[in-house]
């Protein structure tokens, strides 16, 4: 079921399916909440998944008031109070689950506990997080994903008409709103801060991450007080959500139950 919820910016869509304790999802890179098989493998665990689409990403509205990391992580803040997310567990991907580790270094009720899929916002100087702006649009996809087909329901055209322009628009603003996140670097100050997280995390890495390297769990781990599990998801790229949903639910059931 899609809400269409109002806050500040305009319009907010919001994803509900299943039923069960309550659990956000909070995209990465890639936004189709209302299609993404991830949502339903984890609702079909005996949840019901409320997945928030951020400022430019599918039917909700971009914000012009956004102009830097702490306007992007106030409007997540106003974001999970409109949802109904505040002091819920939260699984968050990619850019997403950096926007989280962010509230909840500032917020420490934000959420109960975090599940997070290759966050960003660390960098390391051996270990640069690949740009996946300064490619084409098919490797832009084979950075994503190590299956550049299981983001077809972002990346390619399904509809005609009308619904198609909505679609081509809807593509533009996500894609602005994430190079906004990662370009020029994915690297805002979150070291600083990251020590303030007070909530259980639990870490999930694509094995075939190719934006960045699944050992940078290991610095994650090394910045937080409250690591509960490392997973790594075979065969995965870095939206392992989206390469193999139904592993990743499997993690975060088992480390929200």
């Amino acid at each position: 079921m899609i809400d269409l919820a109002q806050w500040k910016a305009g319009s907010l869509e919001i994803w509900r399916e299943g039923e069960g304790r309550t659990v956000g999802y909070l995209h990465g890179m890639v936004c189709a909440p209302g299609r993404q098989p991830f949502v339903t493998e984890l609702a079909s665990r005996g949840f019901e998944v409320v997945a928030p689409s951020l400022p430019g990403y599918s039917r909700t509205a971009p914000s012009d008031d956004i102009r830097n990391i702490h306007d992007w992580v106030f409007a997540l803040s106003e974001i999970i109070d409109v949802a109904g997310l505040a002091g819920a567990p939260m699984v968050a991907s990619s850019t997403g689950a950096m926007l989280a580790l962010e509230l909840a270094a500032v917020r420490p009720e934000a959420f109960s506990s975090l599940v997070l899929v290759a966050p960003l916002g660390l960098w390391r100087d051996d270990l640069p997080v690949a740009d996946p702006f300064s490619t084409t649009l098919s490797g832009q996809r084979a950075l994503l994903t190590k299956d550049p087909t299981t983001t077809a329901l972002f990346f390619e055209d399904h509809e005609s008409g009308d619904a198609l322009v909505d679609a081509t628009i809807q593509r533009y603003t996500a894609r602005t709103a994430t190079a906004s996140l990662v370009w020029p670097l994915p690297e805002f100050g979150l070291s600083q801060r990251i020590h303030r997280v007070s909530c259980p995390v639990t870490l999930v890495w694509g094995s075939d991450d190719q934006i960045i390297d699944p050992s940078y769990a290991d610095s994650f781990a090394a910045c937080l007080r409250d690591v509960r599990g490392r997973h790594v998801v075979n065969g995965a790229g870095h939206l392992a959500e989206w390469d193999d949903p139904s592993a990743v639910a499997s993690i975060a059931a088992s480390a929200l139950n």
